[in-house]
């Protein structure tokens, strides 16, 4: 039925590491799932016990372990349908069924607001593009400045500008349109640097310095055994941070030489994909482990301790293949002892039946996550 798996083996990709699920049923919530050799999601969960082991389990023997929500049903039938594996093709499943309401009217109402920007992200990336080479191509954006983004007018003008832009650089109206149109689709997560725009993975690097600096001061004035999973989650939002802004600062290169779009561009689309991509592994998982730690800021001590103990059971290792450290440098047996006596979940957690109090709260949670 699964396999145990130590602590002390980390996996050597992104891949093998899987991508983090927000499921509700409090003991899958932030489970990791990756794709077996023929094709079958399995997921990897922390040993029910308490202990340093790690189950790997096919979702056909979940249900033998514990009683799974109606949201992580309908979830796993979704993520079945996916053709491609990634945090940003996960995250499309889940908002969708987010967006249904299973998982609560506030969450559904987030879903909604979310995929509607992802829209406005995206078309306001490809608008501030076109502008952006008109600029490089000392041609008067005015019109079109004041036009604006949406409308009939807009897209026409957008077409127009394209096409001219297109004919200097000897490309057909429809390539110069479909490399912008393939261009903006891929950066709206980030932005573009011209004109700060901040999408959704610049902003969780920006929300995952806050919450480190946070953890940082948390475990600066805790006097308890506890502080030390404050410094690892913090040591560990580091490596994902400085990795994040390498990231960042190679896209905006390639972002700030425009001109490459009019050349070879399948060489530039490969190098953003990548990038962006990588943004995405990087960044998965945090959100919900910012929120997780925002949620507690005004709580009792002890609430907050325990808290530590699960961002500690959550926090996402970049793997050793990715530029990781190796699993020795990590005290990872003391420390689980430490997570083991704070972590204090509800007191159905374990047992497989279905804690309402903990579902409510990561209900809640997902309500406020984008």
């Amino acid at each position: 039925m699964s396999q145990a798996k130590s602590l002390d083996i980390s996996p050597g990709t992104f891949g093998e590491r899987g991508i983090s699920i927000p499921f509700t049923t409090p003991m899958l919530s932030q489970a990791r799932m990756r794709p077996t050799r023929q094709g079958e999601p399995e997921f990897l969960l922390p040993s029910f016990n308490g202990g340093k082991g790690m189950y790997i389990m096919p979702w056909r023997s979940l249900p033998a372990v514990m009683t799974v929500t109606l949201h992580d049903r309908l979830l796993y039938d979704a993520l079945l349908e996916l053709k491609q594996y990634s945090p940003d093709t996960v995250r499309q499943a889940v908002l969708a069924v987010q967006a249904t309401g299973v998982a609560g009217g506030d969450a559904s109402l987030a879903a909604e607001k979310t995929l509607a920007l992802d829209v406005g992200y995206q078309a306001l990336t490809q608008f501030t593009l076109v502008i952006e080479l008109l600029k490089l191509a000392r041609m008067d954006p005015g019109e079109l400045l004041a036009t604006g983004m949406t409308g009939s007018e807009s897209r026409r003008l957008m077409r127009a500008a394209l096409g001219q832009l297109g004919q200097r650089a000897n490309l057909p109206v429809e390539e110069m349109v479909s490399r912008v149109e393939t261009l903006a689709t891929l950066i709206a997560p980030v932005g573009l640097p011209q004109c700060q725009q901040l999408g959704r993975l610049r902003m969780a690097v920006g929300e995952l310095e806050r919450t480190r600096a946070s953890l940082q001061r948390w475990g600066a004035t805790d006097f308890s055994e506890v502080s030390q999973l404050a410094d690892f989650v913090a040591e560990t939002a580091k490596a994902a941070l400085d990795m994040s802004r390498d990231r960042l600062a190679r896209l905006d290169a390639r972002c700030r030489d425009l001109g490459a779009i009019a050349g070879d561009f399948r060489a530039l689309r490969a190098a953003v994909a990548e990038d962006v991509t990588r943004l995405g592994w990087l960044m998965d998982g945090w959100p919900f482990l910012i929120r997780l730690w925002d949620s507690v800021s005004d709580s009792p001590l002890e609430t907050q301790q325990s808290t530590m103990g699960e961002l500690f059971r959550l926090a996402p290792l970049i793997p050793v293949g990715e530029g990781g450290k190796e699993p020795s440098a990590y005290d990872l047996e003391v420390l689980g002892k430490i997570q083991t006596r704070w972590l204090r979940m509800g007191e159905d957690w374990r047992t497989g039946a279905l804690d309402m109090t903990a579902v409510m709260r990561i209900e809640a949670l997902k309500a406020t996550l984008s």
